[in-house]
């Protein structure tokens, strides 16, 4: 292979993934699916400094989507777990490439000590200026649009919005990324 290089000027600002498969990963492999879900979190901290490196400035991970919650309970357990450990063990790396950690989703739902690593990982990193590491725990579309509805109708109800300026912008402005602004998709 000839020896390419990446052109700064196409890098995307926002990469997203949704981290699927890894249960099939080791079904394939002969293996627990947890230990897909292990070897999945590896693969994110290889991903999360590459992408920084390259000046991804956003790289959202859809990690765990509110429907995972009908997994079987022990695997479902496992992959709570998973937030404390990777924090546990990759902050100081995270931290040394001066990523920021964001997540979103339905935080409150989540067991203590997920939602625990998850509000230090942010804490943590708040003053970090590089890339947004942007996780999605227990988060759902159809949930996130349904919670940006009942704030738009309760500003309405307010009087603070006036229900006939409601544009995409404006609903955009309600969604879960907005703290990814000027990163995040743009709805036009």
């Amino acid at each position: 292979m000839a020896n390419q290089s990446l052109d700064p000027t196409r890098i995307p600002a926002h990469v997203a993934i949704i981290m699927d498969g890894n249960g099939r990963w080791a079904k394939a492999r002969h293996l627990p699916r947890v230990a897909g879900h292990k070897q999945g979190m590896e693969v994110v901290k290889t991903i999360t400094k590459a992408a920084s490196r390259l000046g991804i400035k956003v790289l959202t991970l859809y990690a765990f989507s509110t429907e995972n919650w009908k997994r079987p309970t022990s695997e479902v357990s496992y992959l709570m777990r998973l937030p404390v450990d990777f924090f546990g063990t990759f902050m100081p790396e995270l931290i040394q490439e001066n990523v920021r950690v964001q997540v979103m989703g339905e935080l409150d739902a989540l067991p203590a000590k997920t939602r625990q690593a998850a509000d230090d990982a942010m804490a943590d990193t708040a003053q970090n200026t590089g890339m947004i590491l942007n996780f999605a725990l227990n988060y759902g579309a159809r949930d996130e649009l349904v919670q940006a509805a009942r704030s738009m109708a309760q500003e309405a109800k307010e009087g603070q919005l006036d229900p006939t300026s409601i544009d995409a912008q404006v609903v955009a402005d309600h969604l879960m990324t907005r703290h990814l602004a000027p990163w995040r998709t743009r709805i036009c």
